[in-house]
């Protein structure tokens, strides 16, 4: 059920169309996860600032049952940095990741739970 969500200010139009289907490819084989059942929200125009400047930036958010902890974070950090670096000319010192793990009970999907 990872979900990941990026908040940025870059344009529309400078997302790529294959941001979507990369990120899904790679956050499913770095978490162990079906790729299926990955959900990536894209939010660009953003109004934002990061560090007073208003250059491109993003912040996101990664939610999962299970596969969240320190070890694992620093890898999807890399990754993630990396993908919004190549795909959205974002610098990675003007990314921000937060990380989120959820318990089953408290993720509905389908008309029930994941517990």
């Amino acid at each position: 059920m990872p979900k990941f969500i990026v908040n940025t200010n870059i344009s529309k139009d400078k997302v790529p169309e294959s941001f979507t289907g990369e990120l899904t490819q790679q956050l499913s084989k770095a978490m162990g996860k079906p790729a299926q059942y990955l959900a990536i929200q894209v939010s660009p125009d953003q109004l934002m600032s990061f560090g007073g400047s208003t250059d491109p930036c993003a912040m996101c958010f990664l939610y999962s049952i299970g596969k969240i902890g320190e070890q694992e974070n620093k890898v999807y950090s890399k990754l993630l940095c990396d993908l919004l670096n190549k795909q959205l000319k974002i610098p990675s010192d003007r990314i921000y990741v937060s990380f989120f793990e959820i318990s089953a009970g408290n993720v509905g999907w389908n008309s029930t739970t994941f517990a």
